[in-house]
């Protein structure tokens, strides 16, 4: 094990609501699905389809607090709700990306605050209890990870320095959030958790799944709710792959515990 000593979290963030404005914290506590709460609601509409910043930007302008035993929805003009956890109810069928889910609806009341908000029919569900997605077995080790509704795998991962790099390129600067990362690593090279294969934060394992491959949701500016063409036009000029525009690494971890800003990172 090497010690990476200038390499420290600088974020730990978490996003309760698939696609809302997620919560920045000082720690999180890892579970079998991620962090704590990570995912664990969606937007669907009518049919079950999930619903993302890709079809409706204006979800960035939705806030989120979490309190014991449900969220808090909130948007400029309109009365917070608190929705309560449902763990009984309507069972929704829906995916993510092919990958089967099944969703609890969490209620009248916020579908129709949400339904209001969005000008179309929309439900919050939330994962059912005694639903495990997995994820895609081909990116799966012997340990069987699951996740929750995330596009694909537990944790995503940038560094302070790729993003820098791609700010150097750009004609304005864009911040973080614009990548939605879970876990934000300061100090060393630009682009370096490409070639990271197994890392340990806090008393966390971590493995390198896949590089993350970027969507339309990174041209939606978080504070206004409006789209445009960058990052992924430039990005597109320098980090296109086969499988798409790679910012990003995607992880799996190998059990529980915590992580926290200021551990370090070290690799395996």
């Amino acid at each position: 094990m090497e010690g990476l000593n200038n390499l420290r979290v600088s974020e730990v963030n978490i996003y309760p609501v698939k696609s809302c404005a997620g919560i920045a914290l000082t720690s999180g506590r890892v579970v079998d699905t991620g962090f704590e709460h990570d995912r664990e609601w969606m937007i669907v509409d009518g049919e079950g389809n999930f619903i993302t910043q890709r079809q409706h930007p204006k979800l960035a302008l939705v806030s989120v607090i979490l309190f014991p035993g449900g969220v808090r929805l909130a948007a400029e003009g309109r009365s917070p709700l608190d929705v309560p956890i449902l763990i009984e109810g309507t069972r929704i069928q829906t995916e993510v990306w092919e990958s089967p889910c099944i969703g609890i609806d969490q209620g009248e009341s916020v579908e129709s605050w949400l339904t209001d908000f969005m000008g179309r029919q929309a439900r919050l569900i939330r994962m059912a209890p005694d639903f495990k997605r997995p994820v895609k077995e081909k990116y799966q080790s012997e340990k069987k990870e699951v996740v929750g509704f995330a596009d694909g795998f537990p944790f995503l991962l940038i560094s302070e320095a790729s993003l820098e790099d791609l700010n150097s390129r750009l004609a304005e600067k864009l911040p973080m959030n614009r990548f939605r990362p879970n876990i934000v690593v300061a100090g060393g090279t630009p682009y370096q958790e490409d070639a990271w294969q197994k890392i340990k934060i806090g008393d966390v394992v971590l493995r390198a799944a896949k590089p993350c491959s970027r969507c339309e949701i990174t041209t939606v500016d978080q504070a206004t709710g409006e789209k445009g063409i960058e990052p992924l036009e430039t990005l597109g000029t320098y980090r296109t792959k086969p499988k798409g525009i790679m910012f990003g690494q995607n992880l799996a971890h190998e059990g529980p515990g915590t992580i926290a800003v200021g551990d370090p990172v070290e690799l395996l």
